[in-house]
């Protein structure tokens, strides 16, 4: 069952650039933060890259969790996302983060390809909105680099571009095609695609139809009504649905029991499920490949 859950979201960079660099075509913030577990939704006004070097990032993209940890360095173009952030007792979550515009990112990408920005998309069929990579040792002293220069307060606009250019030219060379597929991410689909997507990303995914709307870029009301001009029956019941003829499969084609089928198919515990399952086909599923 899909719980609703009020969450308002960040918009990132402004929540924690100061007000005279907002205009900034590029950025680099140092962030941490104490809090344990942090659950909540973000809006990229700007492409970003997470450089962690403690704690765990969980970020929700295209109905997968990402994780990001201090081995990995994440690209995330601008958009829409859940995040989770965690660690253990008495460590926390710091990194640097790199906000920077479509401009300078294209900027950077006629340097390394061969024809024009957004000739020929139909042929990048591997396109993504993110890229996670394996830090190596230019990476490890790249990021030292950086807390040096933050450290110091030496890190002019100008030399934050130099340096973004630097890792991302690196990143090119290094990963072939990474810069091209990323900036073929477009986040303009049109609407009914772009509700049917998220929702096929996520249907077996523990999210609340707010989570889901936040992800299609609506508000609740438009996404609910949207959603029912498109399936002719409200999100929660229709996503329930489907989940339980999910489980009912599992459990009929498998033999996968069903407190292990649960969890699969989106749900928090064993008695909700149950209890959803037995109202919509008439026995509980311990009792169902019996029938």
């Amino acid at each position: 069952m899909i719980h609703p859950i009020v969450m308002e979201y960040t918009s990132l960079p402004d929540h924690l650039l100061p007000a005279a660099a907002e205009n900034e075509s590029v950025y680099f913030v140092p962030y941490s933060s104490v809090v344990p577990i942090t659950k909540g939704k973000s809006r990229l006004n700007k492409h970003m890259i997470s450089l962690i070097t403690e704690g765990e990032k969980i970020i929700h993209i295209e109905g997968k969790q990402i994780p990001v940890k201090p081995s990995h360095i994440l690209l995330l173009s601008a958009g829409n996302y859940l995040y989770t952030e965690r660690f253990k007792p008495n460590e926390r979550i710091k990194s640097i983060i790199v906000y920077f515009d479509d401009h300078f990112l294209q900027q950077v990408i006629r340097q390394v390809l061969s024809e024009p920005v957004g000739a020929n998309q139909h042929a990048h069929p591997e396109a993504a909105s993110f890229a996670v990579f394996e830090k190596d040792s230019y990476l490890h002293s790249f990021i030292e680099s950086l807390q040096s220069l933050l450290d110091n307060n030496l890190f002019s606009p100008p030399l934050q571009a130099n340096k973004l250019t630097e890792l991302l030219l690196y990143l090119h060379n290094k990963y072939p095609e990474i810069l091209e597929n990323f900036q073929f991410a477009s986040l303009h689909r049109p609407e009914e695609e772009r509700i049917k997507l998220v929702i096929e990303q996520n249907l077996l995914n523990n999210l609340s139809v707010s989570e889901l709307a936040f992800l299609c870029y609506m508000s609740l009301p438009t996404f609910k009504r949207k959603f029912q001009r498109l399936y002719h029956q409200s999100p929660a019941k229709w996503m329930q649905e489907r989940r339980l003829e999910k489980a009912a499969n599992l459990l009929r084609l498998n033999g996968t029991k069903p407190s292990e089928v649960y969890l699969e198919v989106g749900y928090e515990n064993h008695s909700s499920f149950s209890h959803a399952f037995k109202d919509h086909f008439g026995v509980l599923p311990k009792d169902y490949c019996s029938n």
